[in-house]
């Protein structure tokens, strides 16, 4: 796809759009309780001077893993409630009366259960109890909250499943047929630049309160995650700081993978002899006991079922502690600046994004464990198609935030530039079910990164809350040209 010639920054007129969104139900939308787990998973409240409903101080250490299975919603959190470290579950509801309804009070899975955190702003009449009559405190999440829970609904990240999925054509395929691709095309590049803007808006947020390394230190490592490991990623890079990582790559490249293994409880103690790893696995041990000695490994569980071996967490921490090596001298944050001042074209800039990923080389290249079979052909620990996703979904907001804390227009231009040129990543489920919903049977358009990011905003602004597509503000928007500036009085068919 050819580049914007004459750009003006990222448009941000899709949001005028997604402001008639509660005319879809006719009234307010609900909050989903997701959307509450989400702020606290993401820490997207003051964290500093938390109390209890009982009046003690809290601060959250980690906020746990995400349960997406039954039981507590997170798992593991680490608190210090009143000045005492405490590891325990957290559940999250709208209102106090959700712990009862549900049954928890009944159920011994709970019984962990170190806090409940609510959005209802008022103290429990009835404090909520464990089926052995232990008393949870609760924290009133309103009361730390910034912003207004709808503006926090748009930063929140969570992966989204298709359970029962949408499926068909829905309306905009008849619109399409009436009015031609060219409005469609153009909204969902307005709605890839808004997801962009909401991603850096993000690590901007990330960057004020943690530094700039270690916000694009976490953004990245959970990004190097499968799906399903992206939050163990996460926490490892936040229970082991950048700072550590890069002095530990400056003084020998193994130690950050050594010290990414320690953590994640992937460094065995041993292995059997004759296994074909065993030098290897032999240096990082000695690594591990020469300076690596206070690494306390973290309590994971990484349920590789259904998982491709290329994509085993062991070769994707392998990849991004490479990763770490080659941008040590700098930083994370230089190295990306360097990259986006210099003077490149779209091509030229992203194969120098994709230089500093490791290539095939090493024991990782050719397996996937530490004991497994050596794969047929070596690969890189970290595929072309993750590391697209990586260039596309954490550099370019990268670069979006820091052009904007330094209002500089002109390097925002050459961020949306290289995003309008970025070719596509893989395929995911939302992808797949979205194209045919759009285009029907017309013609579908060639697809890119910045298309792909808008059909993924668009399922998560309409398709996925309206799937009969009643009352669709979509339709206003092709009625008037479909210029970003909908219609305020077109009438919803």
């Amino acid at each position: 796809m050819e580049t914007m010639p004459n750009t003006c920054g990222f448009s941000e007129h899709y949001g005028q759009l997604r402001t008639l969104r509660a005319a879809v139900t006719e009234g307010p939308s609900p909050i989903p309780e997701e959307v509450v787990q989400g702020i606290w998973y993401n820490r997207l409240f003051r964290d500093h001077s938390l109390c209890l409903d009982d009046g003690r101080p809290l601060r959250v250490v980690s906020p746990g893993w995400w349960n997406r299975s039954e039981g507590p919603d997170f798992l593991g959190a680490q608190l210090e409630i009143g000045g005492k470290l405490r590891t325990g579950d957290v559940e999250v509801h709208l209102d106090h009366g959700a712990w009862k309804q549900h049954g928890h009070y009944l159920d011994a899975r709970y019984n962990e259960v170190a806090l409940v955190v609510v959005l209802e702003p008022q103290r429990p009449n009835d404090p909520p109890c464990t089926s052995l009559g232990n008393r949870i405190p609760s924290l009133l999440l309103s009361h730390y909250l910034n912003e207004d829970i709808r503006v926090l609904a748009d930063r929140v990240e969570f992966e989204r499943h298709l359970d029962g999925p949408v499926s068909g054509h829905g309306r905009c395929a008849a619109l399409i047929q009436s009015y031609g691709g060219d409005r469609m095309d153009k909204l969902l590049h307005l709605a890839g630049e808004w997801r962009m803007v909401n991603k850096a808006q993000i690590l901007a947020e990330r960057m004020n309160r943690s530094g700039p390394d270690q916000a694009i230190y976490e953004t990245f490592l959970s990004a190097c995650g499968y799906s399903r490991f992206k939050q163990h990623f996460e926490l490892m890079a936040r229970q082991l700081p950048y700072d550590r990582v890069r002095q530990l790559a400056r003084r020998d490249p193994l130690l950050a993978e050594a010290a990414l293994f320690q953590i994640g409880g992937l460094l065995p103690e041993n292995l059997e002899p004759g296994v074909e790893g065993l030098p290897y696995f032999a240096r990082l041990h000695a690594l591990r006991r020469e300076h690596l000695s206070g690494l306390r490994s973290l309590r994971l569980t990484w349920k590789c079922v259904g998982v491709r071996p290329t994509n085993y967490p062991e070769r994707r921490l392998a990849g991004a502690a490479r990763f770490f090596t080659r941008t040590a001298d700098e930083g994370l944050a230089g190295a990306l600046i360097r990259i986006w001042q210099e003077d490149l074209t779209e091509k030229k800039r992203l194969q120098a994004f994709r230089s500093l990923f490791p290539n095939a080389m090493g024991f990782w290249a050719e397996h996937c464990t530490w004991t497994g079979h050596r794969m047929e052909r070596p690969s890189a620990p970290l595929g072309a198609g993750r590391v697209l996703s990586i260039v596309g979904n954490v550099f370019v907001p990268i670069g979006l935030a820091l052009a904007r804390q330094r209002k500089d227009r002109l390097a925002e231009d050459r961020v949306l530039e290289f995003f309008a040129a970025l070719p596509k990543e893989p395929d995911n489920q939302i992808l797949k079910v979205m194209l045919p919903r759009i285009f029907g049977s017309n013609p579908k358009p060639r697809l890119d990164f910045r298309l792909q990011q808008g059909l993924l905003q668009m399922f998560h602004d309409w398709c996925e809350p309206n799937p009969s597509c009643r009352n669709c503000r979509v339709v206003p928007y092709f009625e008037v040209g479909g210029d970003g500036t909908p219609s305020s009085d077109s009438d919803t068919p």
